[in-house]
């Protein structure tokens, strides 16, 4: 009786297209049992459709080559059945369920997937209820369980998407940038996850962080480029520095002025009746350099928000003033005035846009009337973020890596008086995250930066590790869990 491990997925010849376009070519690869796959590349090689390919998301293209799994047996197998054996977490599949159940509560979520299949609604067994609880006491989401779905942050979605995933053994997991939008500590318990799947399971994983990547362990190196999947040998961790601080949360040296652009006096804020803010009070002024870091669910994408002028205090407590180059009449004004970059808009524009049609949004400032053809001045950034390609390219068919490239060329292609990146790194590569860093401390000096992140700003920018500071300094701003302290920074 041999000992060689099971294949679990086994690919010959198959070609991968999307919208129309060939992304990959003659894969054959096998995943085995006890596989730990590190999937790495480019953003936009294809990493996330070949994940979509082995959750049986995407079809070979043609029905070229074949695709086995380990349970295909008996072949009249119903293969929605079939999925219960695989696990995909990804953005998309975080905003697919989301839409889906964004009427449910957090446990009602949970509950209708208890035998791994993707039911709204199931018959509820009185057992069932203590298992919820468990898997969502592996990530710390007990205080989650009777809030809605569509009140979640980017990061509570994802644990909960894990947590809906931990309710069904699995025998093929894929993981597609799981740790993005994850604080540190949420991390720690999604890699201890992971390095506790039991062996006969397989795991695929994507991911630009390599010591992250490490950290999950791995035994296998895949790497996309060029419409092929390749084989790589193993390497040691390497993580890539640059040589010099690039300071990019200090005040510039050349802006003096400091006059005030957003002022909050003891405000209180909600979302979705939940209370985010009690009593918020700052001075955000010209030149400002914040780097926002909390828990998932903390506020740091309604923070980001409330400075985009989405949400304002509840009526007759506090008050939100936008003055100086932020002084509006008319909403469509601030929103000009302002370089958003956020994973909330991955979904945000039309899906007849193109990616030429959101570079010229940035310059009409609707996403209903723009022009054909896009200003020269334009080049030189769409250019140096390899997009030229893009540019007739639907931007909803996108993986996220690309549309994060493209919000943030969007940014770039005019000065702004105040630039907002909400969790906009983690999907991008190495170079590209460098690329952006660049663009950043050239903004300009009166300018005011707000970056909502968690760890990976630190690898690069050593002011970035300094303990954070207190009001009324707000450099570095924490803030705690609203459930524990009434939204207190």
């Amino acid at each position: 009786m041999s000992d060689d491990p099971l294949p679990l997925l086994s690919f010959t010849g198959v070609t991968l297209a999307r919208a129309g376009k060939e992304l990959l070519g003659g894969v054959t690869l096998s995943v085995f049992e006890g596989d730990r796959v590190h999937l790495e590349g480019e953003n936009g090689a294809g990493k996330s459709s070949l994940l979509l390919l082995m959750a049986g998301r995407l079809h070979p293209h043609n029905n070229t080559g074949t695709r086995a799994y380990a349970w295909d047996a008996p072949p009249a197998v119903d293969f929605r059945q079939a999925r219960k054996n695989i696990a995909l977490i990804s953005r998309d599949e975080d905003e697919r369920l989301k839409k889906i159940h964004h009427k449910s509560t957090v446990r009602e979520f949970l509950l209708g997937h208890l035998d791994g299949q993707d039911f709204l609604y199931r018959e509820v067994e009185a057992f069932d209820v203590p298992k919820v609880r468990a898997a969502l006491s592996i990530f710390s989401l007990e205080y989650l369980e009777n809030r809605l779905v569509r009140t979640l942050s980017l990061g509570e979605m994802r644990l909960c998407t894990l947590a809906r995933m931990v309710l069904h053994e699995r025998r093929l997991y894929l993981f597609d940038e799981v740790l993005n939008s994850l604080a540190p500590e949420a991390v720690q318990k999604v890699v201890a996850f992971i390095q506790n799947l039991i062996a006969p399971s397989a795991v695929v994983f994507a991911e630009h962080d390599r010591e992250r990547t490490e950290a999950m362990g791995y035994n296998r190196v895949w790497r996309v480029a060029e419409g092929r999947v390749v084989a790589m040998e193993k390497q040691g961790l390497a993580v890539r520095r640059p040589a010099t601080d690039l300071g990019l949360f200090r005040h510039p040296p050349h802006c003096t002025s400091q006059n005030t652009l957003v002022e909050i006096q003891n405000a209180d804020f909600y979302h979705d009746f939940t209370l985010i803010f009690k009593d918020l009070n700052f001075t955000l002024r010209e030149g400002d350099r914040w780097l926002v870091t909390g828990p998932n669910g903390s506020g740091k994408t309604t923070l980001l928000r409330i400075l985009h002028g989405d949400f304002y205090p509840v009526w007759g407590k506090g008050h939100l003033h936008f003055k100086g180059a932020l002084q509006h009449e008319e909403k469509s004004t601030l929103w000009a005035r302002i370089a958003y970059v956020s994973a909330q808009h991955f979904t945000y524009y039309p899906p007849e846009m193109t990616v030429r049609d959101v570079f010229a949004s940035r310059y009409s400032m609707s996403i209903y009337d723009y022009a054909v053809e896009l200003p020269k001045e334009s080049n030189a950034i769409i250019e140096s973020f390899q997009l030229v390609d893009f540019l007739p390219r639907r931007f909803n068919t996108l993986s996220e890596g690309e549309k994060t490239r493209v919000l943030f060329a969007r940014a770039f292609l005019l000065p702004a008086p105040l630039y907002l990146i909400d969790e906009g790194f983690l999907a991008l590569s190495e170079k590209m995250f460098a690329l952006v860093l660049s663009h950043l401390t050239k903004i300009p000096s009166q300018s005011a930066l707000v970056v909502a992140s968690h760890e990976r700003l630190a690898a690069f920018n050593t002011q970035a590790k300094v303990a954070l500071q207190p009001l009324p300094e707000f450099t570095n701003v924490r803030l705690t869990s609203h459930e524990a302290d009434n939204g207190r920074v």
